[in-house]
């Protein structure tokens, strides 16, 4: 299941900012289909509640900005939210005159209108020894807000209280022993850091390093992207160094589930025509990010002829705890009535038996099974008192409501004061 009005249009470089628990893409724009060369004429804000159908909110042209004129080089942005505004920032690159700068529009609303206040760079070409472009931007749980860019090498800087300004000259982050797609030593473009329990994670693409403290230093971790872990047509069509070049995107959280969202060319097969995509992310107890699965079936959507659906990827959740199986793989913990939700299901139609892998511990643990898209009464419900205390056991039912193609599924912890569930994987039968 394909993002079928997004996939196709040159839409890249994706960061993805959850504001008023909606998902908004702040993109670059590659330009043409046949390109042999990076043309990109404008940025583009797009918007979705389920990250799979998008629309498009607001497009920025560099001559509404203080460039002025139409420029070929839109590349990477992001944005940030505080005090009730939106700061949107981007790269401007000017490869005939040499000149890379990041620029920054203003709005009260995650998609504009925008105005350019500044009415100049935020950050000018050659402030420090590296390329200025890639912004990202970075708030830290105080509200204190960052802005981090370069290539090979990164910097970082605060941002002013009034958001217009940087304190000070933007200072080098250290990244030890750091490695990328062209080797030991060397990193990348695209720079982005987020934070997972108390955690920095600063990545180049699907690299990354982390910290205890935002300007580092970082030690290098490794690489969220395994060939073994690809669908062909995505481990195939690539760029020149190997599946795990280009990969350029950024981390984000939304209802109890990360994500990591990032270039994909192999919808093209042009290295200067690019899409995006999403892949789930799992984190293991020592910080590690798990290598993510790229394959054709976007998240949120589910295919019921498959096999096995891992419980921890499911799209949105609440009370709901994902934690490391031993061995390989994770598990969520249900309690307080907390639920799980797969949106949309794909042959369900054709596969009404439900198996779903659990364990439960409580007093009169209770599964409830909804359909999300149906009638709030189409429910049923499982009383799991027999495998109160147990190993993993499977749960065999048929699905009792009407199905349609897709349907949604909520799976949903309904027992006593202190029942927990813990689920592993659903899967369907015939």
């Amino acid at each position: 299941m394909e993002q079928i009005n997004i996939i196709g249009q040159g839409v890249t470089d994706p960061h993805i900012r959850i504001f008023n628990d909606r998902a908004y893409l702040y993109a670059s724009h590659d330009a043409a289909a046949d390109s042999d060369r990076f043309v990109m004429r404008d940025w583009q804000v797009w918007s979705s509640d389920d990250l799979l159908d998008w629309q498009l909110e607001s497009t920025l042209k560099p001559e509404e900005t203080y460039i002025g004129k139409p420029i070929d080089g839109c590349w990477a942005t992001d944005a940030v939210e505080k005090d009730g505004k939106y700061y949107w920032a981007f790269s401007e690159v000017d490869k005939p005159n040499d000149r890379h700068q990041i620029g920054m529009v203003v709005a009260d609303s995650p998609v504009g209108p925008w105005k350019d206040v500044l009415g100049q760079p935020l950050i000018h070409d050659r402030l420090v020894a590296t390329e200025v472009y890639d912004p990202c931007f970075f708030k830290d749980d105080d509200g204190t807000v960052y802005i981090l860019f370069g290539v090979w090498d990164y910097y970082i800087a605060e941002m002013a209280d009034d958001m217009l300004s940087i304190k000070g000259k933007p200072v080098p982050l250290t990244v030890e022993k750091p490695e990328g797609p062209y080797g030991p030593g060397k990193t990348d473009d695209k720079v982005f850091l987020h934070k997972r329990d108390g955690l920095y994670y600063l990545s180049w693409g699907s690299y990354y390093a982390t910290s205890n403290n935002p300007t580092g230093p970082y030690r290098y971790r490794g690489c969220i992207v395994e060939p073994r872990l690809m669908e062909d047509r995505f481990r195939e069509s690539t760029w020149p160094h190997g599946p795990t070049q280009g990969r350029h995107g950024s981390f984000f959280e939304w209802n109890g589930q990360w994500f990591f969202v990032y270039c994909e060319m192999c919808f093209s097969g042009n290295r200067y025509y690019r899409d995006f995509w999403i892949s789930y992310v799992h984190y293991r107890e020592n910080g590690e990010i798990e290598p993510i699965r790229i394959n054709s079936m976007a998240v949120g959507a589910y295919d019921a002829n498959a096999g096995p659906i891992a419980a921890a990827d499911f799209l949105k959740g609440s009370h709901a705890t994902t934690y490391p199986l031993d061995g390989s793989g994770h598990a969520v913990l249900l309690k307080d009535g907390g639920h799980i939700d797969f949106p949309q299901i794909h042959g369900l139609d054709e596969r009404p038996m439900i198996s779903i892998k659990l364990k439960a511990e409580g007093r009169h643990p209770v599964l409830m099974i909804e359909s999300v898209q149906g009638d709030p009464a189409e429910q049923q419900s499982f009383f799991l008192d027999w495998v109160a205390g147990k190993d993993w056991q499977s749960v065999n039912t048929p699905l009792d409501f009407q199905l349609s193609d897709p349907i949604g599924l909520r799976l949903r912890s309904a027992g006593e004061n202190g029942s927990t569930i813990e689920l592993q994987s659903i899967q369907f039968f015939k």
